[in-house]
């Protein structure tokens, strides 16, 4: 019951109506012919009835002539009349009388018997003109000073001509039945089929992102109703839509303000490839100029994306930013961020981080990472490594404290950072870009500046991604002494 419930219910509103509307009409249909059909037969075998009274009162007449020529007569007279009433049109005509005490049948048909007098007696006697009805034989008869006469025809042969009628009446009302069923479901379909029809693509077409769709009808009060309401809702969301457009593109441009600048700095190349799955993003790279000359080089990645994310890597450029102004060491940096991060951050937003300080003049790099994508580091042509030292992420205890690596670089040395948005891309068979295409990059791209190597990486993963959709934000940051 449950599962043709199921099925129901995922039924089209005009398949509904059409198969609801013509059981219903069937219904009545049937309903009406079954009674009608009673009412007939009962009728006709009423009209048999009168009739064969009628002849029963027209051969009682009769038999009163035969009389004075005796018995004999009387015989013949019943006989010849019912082989004349046995035809085609009127099988099973039987005639018997009580005359004076004397009983009489036609034997001509080879009906007559005393059990079928009796019937014939009995269905006259009856007081209930059910029994009548639904006996045998139907039976009329006449009584007079001189007896009874009756006069039977078989309820089948009766039936038999009533039904042949009726079936032709019952064809011809099924198939007005037909035509008023299929005019009505038109009609249906029409009013509100169709309109409910327009009314659900709109809706789609609203899921979809269109909301310039307008739904119309012209079929109901009702309806029409319906369609204001879907036009208002529809207008809305437009109003909404517009609204979060503008607020999206407000967000998006402060954030491209907090994005550092690269340009002119001494000792050091740096190029960046920055782009959010969403309008912003969660991604957060910086670049810090420390004392001596030094340079803080940031790529950090907050949970998800969005606006939370977006929020909460605004908190992490500013608790950075401030952390640099106390120390130059990357594992203090990061010890402080995440102090800061756990206290302002809600509990389940982490993040990675990866801190490098850079000094040119001494050729010489310090490093720490809470969690994050190690950086590759190449020294001149020597094949990249990473820089595996790394710690717990951010936000997780607030007195974790980090380590750092120092290592000594040679004249010409660069480095790749970047966020899980590049190294967990994705092409259409599921396959993921990894690091290896990463180091094989660096090896195979000559020496050349950071931004000309970041439009290297930028091609390299548009083919391979081949148009899929990012689903993370992308972040990637280049760095080169020179």
């Amino acid at each position: 019951m449950e599962a043709f419930k199921y099925r129901w219910h995922q039924l089209p509103i005009s398949r509904q109506l059409l198969v609801l509307v013509n059981a219903i009409l069937f219904g009545f249909v049937v309903l009406f012919l079954v009674v009608d059909y009673r009412v007939r037969m009962d009728r006709h075998l009423h009209e048999k009835q009168i009739a064969l009274t009628e002849e029963a009162k027209t051969m009682y007449e009769s038999l009163l002539v035969a009389e004075p020529h005796g018995g004999e007569a009387i015989q013949n007279l019943v006989d010849n009349v019912c082989a004349r009433m046995n035809t085609d049109d009127s099988p099973g005509h039987h005639i018997a009388a009580d005359w004076r005490g004397l009983p009489y049948q036609a034997v001509s048909h080879g009906h007559a018997s005393d059990e079928m007098l009796l019937a014939m007696r009995s269905a006259v006697d009856s007081t209930l003109a059910r029994s009548n009805a639904t006996a045998a034989i139907v039976v009329g008869s006449f009584t007079g000073s001189a007896g009874t006469v009756y006069i039977s025809e078989k309820r089948s042969a009766v039936v038999g001509a009533t039904r042949r009628s009726l079936l032709i009446q019952m064809f011809g009302v099924l198939l007005l039945g037909g035509i008023t069923a299929f005019v009505v479901s038109a009609v249906l379909r029409q009013l509100i089929a169709k309109p409910m029809q327009g009314f659900v693509s709109a809706l789609q077409s609203v899921a979809a992102g269109d909301l310039s769709v307008i739904a119309r009808t012209r079929s109901c009060r009702e309806l029409s109703y319906l369609a204001d309401q879907i036009n208002s809702m529809t207008e809305a969301l437009d109003h909404a839509q517009r609204d979060h457009r503008v607020h999206m593109e407000k967000a998006r441009q402060i954030q491209q303000n907090l994005r550092p600048t690269v340009n002119g700095l001494v000792g050091i190349d740096v190029a960046e490839l920055f782009e959010p799955a969403d309008d912003v993003g969660g991604d957060y790279y910086d670049v810090i100029p420390l004392s001596y000359g030094q340079y803080l080089l940031c790529v950090a990645d907050v949970s998800g994306h969005g606006v939370p994310a977006a929020m909460a890597a605004t908190l992490l450029k500013a608790f950075v930013s401030e952390a640099a102004k106390k120390s130059s060491s990357p594992a203090q940096i990061l010890t402080d961020v995440n102090e800061r991060y756990c206290e302002y951050v809600m509990m389940g937003h982490f993040a990675t981080m990866t801190l490098l300080v850079i000094d040119p003049k001494r050729r010489q790099l310090t490093y720490a990472n809470a969690g994050h994508e190690f950086p590759f580091l190449q020294i001149g042509r020597e094949t990249p490594v990473r820089l595996n030292v790394g710690d717990l992420i951010l936000g997780v205890e607030d007195d974790t404290h980090y380590s750092e690596e120092t290592i000594q670089l040679g004249d010409t040395a660069r480095l790749v950072l970047v966020s899980d948005g590049v190294t967990e891309a994705f092409d259409p068979s599921e396959e993921q870009y990894g690091t290896e295409r990463i180091e094989q990059l660096m090896s195979n791209v000559p020496t050349t500046n950071a931004y000309e190597l970041t439009q290297e990486f930028e091609a390299s993963l548009e083919t391979f991604r081949k148009g899929r959709k990012t689903l993370d934000d992308t972040t990637l940051l280049v760095a080169q002494l020179t």
